[in-house]
């Protein structure tokens, strides 16, 4: 391997280690919006988590194609077989998140249209009123 190609590999390593940390918290993600009942505060952690993962990972593919562009690399980077084999992993990595993260969409927006289904529901008891001001039941009014 080119003794300039090491610190390339590292971006490689570190992308696919983000993608593999991404994985797991969609993973989560899914089983979370899947549940009877979804925990909301664990569900707000994840996107937090995630978030933070998408930052590095933007961090480090600028990272990687800032160096490719200096040693004059494209991938699948077929001319130097370690980092091919890096890149082929983060290929399929990538693709599967790609189609998770659509799932994961289609996923939050049957949530959405069930919270509204309920919402419009519980709207029209919220404009009766029940009790008066003096906190007494209202009667007939």
């Amino acid at each position: 391997m080119d003794e300039r190609q090491p610190p390339l590999a590292a971006i490689l390593d570190s992308l696919y280690q983000v993608l593999a940390s991404l994985r797991h918290i969609m993973e989560e993600e899914q089983r979370q919006l899947m549940a009877a009942t979804t925990d909301s505060r664990r569900l707000l952690s994840l996107s937090e988590d995630k978030q933070s993962l998408l930052t590095t990972l933007a961090f480090i593919e600028q990272r990687r194609t800032t160096l490719d562009a200096q040693l004059r690399l494209t991938p699948p980077y077929t001319e130097h077989p370690a980092l091919s084999a890096r890149w082929q992993r983060v290929i399929p990595l990538a693709q599967h998140l790609c189609e998770q993260n659509q799932h994961t969409a289609l996923m939050l927006n049957q949530q959405l249209a069930w919270t509204e289904q309920v919402l419009s529901v519980l709207h029209p008891l919220q404009a009766q009123r029940f009790y008066g001001p003096d906190g007494h039941p209202v009667v007939g009014r």
